[in-house]
C-alpha cells in the first residue's frame, strides 16, 4: 500500500469516528421527528444537520447516487453479487430491471461492518414525459418487498453510507405477491392460461384454470372484503373479492360459496369449494381464477413463484475492490452477466478497471469515465492485470481525485 493510501486510510478512519460520533444520532433524532420519506433520505438530513452536506466528499456521495440511477445494467433475476467497499471510494450501484405487473420484487443487501446500504426503486414515467419516481426504499436493517403494478422498466439503487468498507452482497429476486387460491396446489395445476382462445376466437380467457378434485378449498389471496357472490351466467357459482389496492380477484365455478357479501376476509380463509358450475358442466372440476382492475390481468406473475436462487459465485474474490489494468485486446463489456448479453463496449488495447464484485462467473467492473459492465471470468482469467496504485487514474470519485 503506498503511502498516499496509508495517509488518507487513517484520515477516513478517523472522519469515520467523528460521523459515527455525532452524525448517526443525528440521523436516528430526524428519523424519529421529521419521517421522511426514506432511510437514505434521514441520512441526507443528519448530513446537512452536521454541517457536511455541502463537502467534497458528500457532494460527491450525492453525485454517484444520482449517477446510479442513469446506469444501463440488467442483470437476470435472481441474482447475486458480492463484492467489497473501500472508504477511499464513493460509488453507488444500480441495476435496470424489467418488472410485470403481479410479480413481488425482493431486494436483500447487507455490509460486513453494519454499515447502512440505502436501497431505492424508481419506476420509470418516460412514457408520460416525467422524472422517474421512487416506488420503496429500505436500508440493509430490513429487505425491500415491493409488489409490482405496471409492466414497466424499474431502476434499483444501492448506496453505502459515507467512508463504508468491507464485503458487501447483494440479492434481487422476484417472487408471487399472492397466496395460491387452491388449497394444496401450486402453479403446476394450472392447464388452461390467460389468452388463450375461446369460443372458436370469439373471445379470450380472462384468467388461468386450476384442477383440483371438487370440494377441494379455494382461499382469499389477499386481506380484503367480499364484494359479490351470486349464481349463474358463465361462472355459475362465484365469488369476487377486493383487496384495498383495487385489485378484484374473481373465484368461478365453484361446488359451493361459504362467504357473503361484505364479509372482511384474511389470506387463507375459505371462500368456497372447487366444482364445475356453469359453462364448465362438461370440463373436470377446476377453479377459473381472474384479476381485474381498469380491466383484466393476466394472474400468472401474480400467483408464480420461480423457486430459484441465485446462482453460486464462481469468481476470484481477491479482485474485488482493485483496480487493474488490461493488457490483451478484445476483452468484452457487457450488459448484463449472461451469455446472450447485448455488448456495451470492446476493448482493443489496454484499460483500466474497477473491480466492483463478482456475480456466478462474471466481474462487476467500473471503468475510469464512470461506466459499468460485466466481464466473463474467462476474459480475466486470460487478460494480464495488474495493480493501478494511484487513485489519480480515476477521472472522478475517488477520495484524493
Amino acid at each position: 500500500m503506498s503511502e498516499f493510501y496509508k495517509i488518507l486510510r487513517l484520515l477516513s478512519v478517523f472522519a469515520l469516528i467523528l460521523l459515527a460520533s455525532g452524525c448517526g444520532s443525528a440521523i436516528e433524532d430526524l428519523r424519529q421527528r421529521y419521517r421522511p420519506g426514506s432511510p437514505r433520505e434521514a441520512y441526507v438530513l443528519g448530513l446537512e444537520t452536521m454541517g457536511i452536506a455541502e463537502s467534497a466528499i458528500a457532494s460527491e456521495w450525492a453525485l454517484q447516487g444520482d449517477e446510479a440511477l442513469r446506469v444501463t445494467l440488467s442483470p437476470t433475476l435472481p441474482y447475486r453479487e458480492e463484492g467489497s467497499l473501500f472508504p477511499t471510494e464513493i460509488m453507488a450501484l444500480g441495476y435496470r430491471l424489467r418488472l410485470e405487473r403481479g410479480q413481488q420484487l425482493i431486494v436483500r443487501a447487507s455490509l460486513d461492518n453494519g454499515n447502512d446500504f440505502f436501497v431505492d426503486l424508481y419506476e420509470s414515467l418516460d412514457a408520460m414525459g416525467l422524472p422517474m419516481r421512487r416506488v420503496a426504499s429500505a436500508d440493509s436493517t430490513a429487505e425491500l418487498k415491493h409488489d409490482i403494478d405496471r409492466t414497466k422498466d424499474y431502476f434499483l439503487r444501492l448506496q453505502p453510507e459515507i467512508l463504508s468498507e468491507g464485503g458487501f452482497r447483494i440479492e434481487i429476486m422476484t417472487d408471487a405477491s399472492i397466496i395460491f387460491p387452491v388449497t394444496g396446489r401450486d402453479t403446476g395445476a394450472v392447464q388452461s392460461f390467460f389468452g388463450d382462445s375461446r369460443e372458436a376466437g370469439r373471445r379470450s380467457h380472462h384468467g388461468i384454470d386450476i384442477f383440483a378434485p371438487r370440494g377441494t378449498p379455494v382461499i382469499a389471496v389477499r386481506e380484503g372484503r367480499i364484494s359479490r357472490v351470486r349464481t349463474g351466467g358463465l361462472g355459475g357459482r362465484t365469488v369476487w373479492l377486493r383487496d384495498n389496492k383495487g385489485h378484484s380477484f374473481y373465484y368461478a365455478h365453484l361446488e359451493e360459496q361459504l362467504v357473503q357479501s361484505g364479509q372482511r376476509v384474511v389470506p387463507g380463509d375459505t371462500l368456497g369449494l372447487v366444482g364445475n358450475s356453469g359453462n364448465a358442466r362438461s370440463t373436470p372440476p377446476h377453479l377459473h381464477f381472474g384479476i381485474y382492475k381498469n380491466g383484466p390481468h393476466n394472474p400468472w406473475p401474480f400467483v408464480f413463484s420461480p423457486n430459484l436462487r441465485p446462482s453460486s459465485l464462481r469468481v476470484e474474490s481477491q479482485y474485488f475492490g482493485t483496480w487493474r489494468r488490461t493488457d490483451a485486446s478484445r476483452v468484452s463489456l457487457l450488459e448484463a452477466p449472461s451469455s446472450g448479453s447485448l455488448t456495451l463496449a470492446r476493448f482493443e488495447s489496454p484499460v483500466d478497471l474497477h473491480i466492483i464484485g463478482g456475480t456466478s462467473t462474471y466481474y462487476h467492473v467500473r471503468l475510469p469515465d464512470d461506466s459499468e459492465g460485466y466481464i466473463t471470468a474467462s476474459d480475466m482469467e486470460r487478460t494480464i492485470m495488474r495493480n493501478i496504485n494511484s487513485p489519480i487514474q480515476r477521472s472522478r470519485s475517488t477520495i484524493g481525485s
